[in-house]
């Protein structure tokens, strides 16, 4: 335990807890303040009224830090496991719901603040949790409804043996197909590439994940191959005047390509027989791949 941990203990350890009669004194207080707090002008004795309130809500608040800690406490195990926040931050998410629970507690109806301020305090834990333990934020109100899931599924599962689908969940939250189906991508719990999938610890997750981009890459080398090789099996049926021209017209081995005209320069004839030749040894190449049956 830090030093800081153990000091904000110590801090804490000073105040005492109430009695129940202290706790509905206090509250009425702080219930006298929140009245008062929509006054743009309060006279001297509201103010004296508003001060009172703000000690009260000040003492209810520290005399049940304890209680904060005592139920962080129980979420040890999770933070263990999630590592998104340490004690001390969900000490003060609980902290939070303990002011909530002070402003909205009413002493008058029987019931001790602890037991009041304990739900307050755990709820707002578990949403300072869930709101940090994931990669992308979900608004409460859709955590909310993941939870409802998950109990609608797990008493569906007790009373018939089986998981409902999705049309029955659908119609359980009152809510479309699409919608349910985007909210269950939401609650998917996101895993380490990195995470180690077979006992023998040989393979982690992202060896089994294919990878699409490589697929499509190695598709187009092997187009590329088979084109290759069906133009060096429709070459072998040309002149090798016929396979120069060809080379110098479409630039082959590394060469530019070269215009009708300057191959005409080069060759002594005419641009028109050069087209013309080149016309005849593009009919020769593709009867050479249909009898070969490439076409």
């Amino acid at each position: 335990m830090s030093d800081s941990v153990q000091d904000y203990f110590n801090e804490i350890a000073r105040y005492p807890l109430l009695t129940v009669q202290q706790e509905i004194q206090l509250s009425r207080q702080v219930q006298a303040g929140i009245a008062l707090e929509g006054v743009e002008h309060p006279d001297a004795q509201q103010q004296r009224v508003l001060r009172v309130a703000l000690r009260a809500k000040q003492k209810l608040i520290r005399c049940n830090l304890r209680l904060v800690v005592n139920v962080a406490k129980k979420y040890r195990n999770r933070l263990q496991e999630s590592r998104c926040m340490d004690f001390m931050d969900l000490v003060q998410e609980g902290n939070i719901g303990l002011h909530r629970a002070v402003e909205l507690f009413d002493g008058t109806r029987g019931y001790k603040f602890s037991t009041y301020a304990y739900w307050w305090i755990r709820q707002a834990m578990s949403r300072g949790l869930d709101s940090r333990d994931r990669l992308i934020r979900i608004p409460q109100h859709h955590l909310d409804m993941i939870y409802k899931i998950a109990r609608f599924n797990k008493d569906y599962l007790q009373e018939h043996g089986r998981m409902p689908g999705l049309a029955k969940t659908a119609a359980y939250l009152e809510v479309d197909i699409d919608f349910l189906n985007t909210l269950l991508a939401r609650s998917a719990t996101p895993r380490s590439l990195d995470e180690t999938v077979l006992e023998n610890g040989s393979s982690s997750l992202g060896d089994l994940i294919p990878d699409l981009d490589a697929l499509d890459k190695q598709g187009d080398y092997i187009e590329l191959e088979e084109r290759a090789l069906m133009l060096e099996v429709a070459m072998t049926c040309l002149t090798e005047d016929e396979l120069q021209m060809l080379k110098q017209r479409y630039g082959m081995e590394g060469k530019e390509p070269a215009s009708m005209s300057s191959i005409a320069k080069e060759c002594g004839v005419s641009r028109e027989r050069v087209r013309q030749r080149i016309e005849q040894a593009h009919l020769k190449m593709r009867l050479k791949l249909r009898s070969a049956g490439h076409v």
